[in-house]
């Protein structure tokens, strides 16, 4: 019901965090997420974009108390499976890449799916068709993705570009997306990307009005 996919961001996140000395770059999609994820476009991958990074307090409450570092271990070290060759090669590098992608307007669904992943044990994943950690039943299944999905739409600059009030003020083909002002291209690949409507998602996505994500058509 939910796909979000992410292939594309986190090629591309790995890719511009291999150029800073980053640990490793080989990243695939992301898993099932929650509602959104099967794999196979790209959701939205981490980038490294200035405005997208809104430098949130390094401890998110919820309901484990964790801080950021500890919920990026909960998600990683989770969804770091043997035999899945579309994820990140390592729990280092998977951290490493994933603190880039914190942001405001993701956080009360990181939150609720790194509460949620933290719960989960080794026979509730596996590896899907594309090489990603999937969540096996209906374990997490209205948590796992949608917080790491919306991190990297946010952090990749096609779905999350200059600042908008309209879609005039954006380029080319891109549009002002309403509930992140800013400029989103209409061919990007921004699975759970935040929306109000339809319009602030890409031509392949649509918004979930109940996720408030962007979600493949």
């Amino acid at each position: 019901m939910k796909q979000l996919v992410w292939s594309f961001p986190l090629a591309f996140l790995l890719a511009c965090s291999s150029g800073t000395g980053s640990s490793g770059s080989n990243n695939g999609e992301g898993g099932s997420g929650g509602e959104g994820g099967s794999g196979g476009e790209g959701g939205s991958g981490p980038g490294s974009s200035s405005s997208s990074s809104s430098s949130s307090s390094s401890t998110s409450s919820g309901q484990s108390g964790l801080t950021e570092m500890e919920r990026l271990q909960v998600f990683c070290e989770k969804t770091m499976l043997a035999g899945c060759p579309g994820w990140f090669t390592s729990t280092a590098q998977c951290v490493d890449i994933m603190s880039k992608t914190q942001n405001d307007l993701c956080q009360d669904k990181w939150i609720a799916e790194t509460d949620c992943l933290g719960k989960t044990q080794a026979g509730d994943w596996t590896c899907n068709g594309s090489g990603e950690p999937e969540v096996v039943g209906t374990v997490c299944r209205d948590e796992y993705g949608f917080g790491s999905y919306c991190r990297i739409a946010v952090a990749t600059p096609a779905c999350h570009g200059a600042a908008c009030m309209y879609d005039a003020d954006c380029s080319n083909e891109s549009k002002c997306n309403a509930a992140t002002e800013h400029c989103v291209e209409a061919s990007a690949n921004c699975g759970g990307l935040p929306c109000k409507y339809n319009a602030d998602c890409p031509s392949a996505f649509k918004c979930n009005d109940a996720l408030g994500q962007c979600v493949v058509n």
